[in-house]
């Protein structure tokens, strides 16, 4: 009977000791399962940009993109003294929210600071809408093979409206073709990039002592085209090709 007894109360303690051990390895994950964003925006409002910073970069890396992510990260970046990477990652944040008003403010105040001035081209206005030039050209087609359709099956005289239907829709077609061959995938093309860093020369060649042929400032796009160990082969806004450092430039496309 005492050896009976015995044995329940072994496993009454195993029990408890399991039960412990539960608890305290679920707090444990718990704790560490804490979304990564509130702790980053922690660091950053309690003044630990540098951490705050990492931990976003981490967040980028696990492809959790945000507007309000890139942002942020901007923002970090802004405190720590390193705008080339804040114009960076606000032009990110407005691929995915082109009205984020924050954004908007903070990129042209960045830009500023850095001497950066230059008003955007029409092109780059045109770029903000390329993700709707698909739709209009599939629009435009569609209404004028309805057209075409209806008047081959009823085999009467079309009337004069659908006529001029079908003309705009050749029109807006026609425009969205234009200029979807124009801009390309706009800000959202893989082989747009930033200039970072400061002294970033356009080079004749791939080398430190190859002739330079333009000056770029921090924030201007450019064209990457191919890379080359430490260097990349690029064009910039202006058309001028050449050789720049890697470093100094980076994907607008993480």
């Amino acid at each position: 009977m005492e050896d009976h007894d015995m044995t329940r109360s072994g496993r009454i303690l195993i029990i408890l000791f399991c039960a412990v051990v539960t608890t305290a390895f679920g707090n444990s994950v718990f704790a560490s399962g804490r979304d990564p964003i509130e702790s980053a925006n922690d660091d950053y409002t309690s003044g630990k940009f540098e951490e705050a910073k990492v931990k976003y970069l981490q967040i980028v890396q696990d492809h959790r993109y945000t507007p309000e992510l890139f942002y942020n990260l901007g923002n970090a970046w802004f405190k720590l003294g390193d705008y080339g990477h804040a114009i960076l990652n606000y032009n990110r944040a407005l691929i995915l929210n082109r009205n984020f008003l924050e954004a908007q403010a903070n990129l042209r105040t960045t830009l500023k600071i850095v001497g950066n001035n230059t008003s955007p081209t029409i092109r780059h206005e045109v770029e903000a809408y390329a993700d709707y030039f698909a739709a209009i050209i599939s629009v435009g087609l569609w209404t004028v093979i309805f057209i075409f359709a209806f008047r081959w099956l009823i085999r009467k005289p079309t009337p004069r409206f659908l006529w001029i239907v079908a003309s705009i829709a050749i029109t807006v077609a026609t425009s969205g073709i234009v200029l979807s061959v124009w801009v390309g995938k706009g800000a959202k093309d893989p082989s747009r990039g930033i200039v970072v860093e400061s002294a970033a020369d356009l080079k004749y060649g791939p080398a430190v002592s190859a002739r330079s042929i333009e000056s770029l400032r921090i924030g201007d796009s450019i064209k990457l085209i191919l890379q080359r160990g430490e260097w990349t082969f690029c064009k910039a806004s202006t058309g001028t090709v050449g050789w720049i450092l890697t470093q100094r430039v980076e994907s607008l496309i993480p």
